[in-house]
Order: C-alpha cells, then sequence, then structure tokens
C-alpha cells in the first residue's frame, strides 16, 4: 500500500491512548519524532539557547525522548542508532551548543532517503523479497548509481527472466551491485513443471509415474494404476 496521510500532532494525546506507565513500541516511537520535528525553519528555545531548526529537524536529549517512550536512555540510543544506520535520520550537535547543552541532539528526517527508495520500489516489475532489507542494502549503494538506472536494469532482468524462481531478491541485486553486469540477465533454459519439481524435490516421485496434472500449487502422478498428488510448492504429499 502506498500514498500518505495526514496525522494530528496531538494524536499522542488522544484519551484512547492514554495509559499509566505507558511505553512506546519501535514504530510509535518513529511516528513521535515525526510528530516532534518541524515543518518549516523556525527558532527553538533550550535552556536560553535559541536553536535554528531547519524544516524537518528536532532539537532533545536523549533523556527527554526517554520519557517520552518510557524507555532507558540506552534503548534511545540504540533506537537512534539503528535509525541512522538505515539512512532514516541524521544527527548533530546543534552548532555554538553551550557546554550545559551538549547532551541535546539536532535530529533530521531523511525523507529524500524514504521516497527515492520508495519510487524505485514502485516501478519494478517483480518486487521479490523484503522491502526492508532491500532499503538497508539501497541505503549503502545509493551514492553510487541513479534510480532510473536501478529501475532500467532490474526491470530488463526480470522481463527476461523464464521463471520468476529466477529473478533475484532486489536487496541480493543491490548488495551484489549487479547493475554493473553487462552479461547479468540470463535467459534460462525453459523446463516443464514436471523437471521442475523432480529436481526440487529428488526422490519424491515413486519410479515408473508421470505427470498428468499441474496447478500453481499442486502436482499430480500417475503409473495408469493408481496415482499420489504433491504440493507444488513444499513437495508434501497430499
Amino acid at each position: 500500500m502506498q500514498g500518505y496521510i495526514k496525522i494530528n500532532r496531538a494524536i499522542l494525546f488522544h484519551p484512547s491512548l492514554q495509559k499509566k506507565d505507558r511505553s512506546l513500541c519501535e514504530i510509535g516511537a518513529f511516528i513521535w519524532i515525526l510528530l516532534e520535528a518541524s515543518f518549516k525553519d523556525r527558532n527553538f528555545d533550550i535552556k536560553g539557547q535559541t536553536i535554528k531548526l531547519k524544516r524537518g529537524q528536532l532539537c532533545c536529549s536523549i533523556s527527554y525522548m526517554a520519557k517520552a517512550f518510557n524507555w532507558n536512555r540506552a534503548k534511545v540510543q540504540r533506537y537512534l542508532d539503528k535509525l541512522k544506520d538505515n539512512g532514516t535520520i541524521l544527527t548533530d550537535t546543534p552548532i555554538d551548543t553551550r557546554s550545559d547543552n551538549k547532551q541535546n541532539k539536532l535530529i533530521r528526517i531523511n525523507d529524500k532517503n524514504i521516497d527515492d527508495f520508495m519510487y524505485i520500489w514502485g516501478k519494478l516489475k517483480a518486487k521479490r523479497g523484503s522491502k526492508k532489507v532491500a532499503l538497508q542494502k539501497y541505503n549503502k549503494i545509493k551514492n553510487k548509481v541513479d534510480a532510473d538506472t536501478l529501475i532500467e536494469k532490474y526491470n530488463q532482468l526480470v522481463s527476461k527472466a523464464s521463471s520468476p524462481e529466477f529473478i533475484p531478491h532486489f536487496s541480493t541485486y543491490l548488495s551484489q551491485e549487479r547493475w554493473l553486469d553487462e552479461d547479468s540477465i540470463v535467459k534460462e533454459k525453459k523446463i516443464t513443471p514436471e523437471q521442475f519439481f523432480r529436481q526440487r524435490f529428488p526422490n519424491t516421485v515413486p519410479d515408473g509415474f508421470i505427470m498428468t496434472f499441474h496447478s500453481w500449487n499442486e502436482i499430480t502422478f500417475t503409473n495408469g494404476k493408481e496415482q499420489v498428488s504433491f504440493n507444488y510448492m513444499t513437495g508434501k504429499k497430499i
């Protein structure tokens, strides 16, 4: 599902969400960060010091977030590190910060990175593998190749693959930098459903049996006197 919705910044104070000693999950913590981020450039005061926030930035301490999330400081730091590792946020210490304000972090939502990946993901002819893992891999190679090249090269591979199982997961495609391979698109020899099943599940079909029926989840064999059916995806006897 794609698209956007508007969320009121007061949603976390909705009566239905009020609970004593409530702790936020990681999704709730991320929404909190989004809601706290400035929607426009503005001045923000912390203990008498004025911080110039840009759109998409917020400034607060680890302790402040720990109290808001009902987490300990170490858990907050690990979560922020994870968001930085996958390119979701960038952090820094505000310029000219006084010594008594050094604990405050300047956090910027890196929405362009996510938007770029979602643009790519939406253009792929085959969405193989985990979107979450693919985003992590994309963050590591995003400066090596432009989005349109990734889309074009991967979709060429998808179009020329003879069967879905020969299409690599997009995360694998990214981590192996396969957009650089001139000969990465290989036309695989077509095989019948019976050949595919026998190769994938050797010694499963009794000797002397041949295929008589096949669907996306079932395959049936017979020797002329009796028949046996298997799950086409798992190889288990039905």
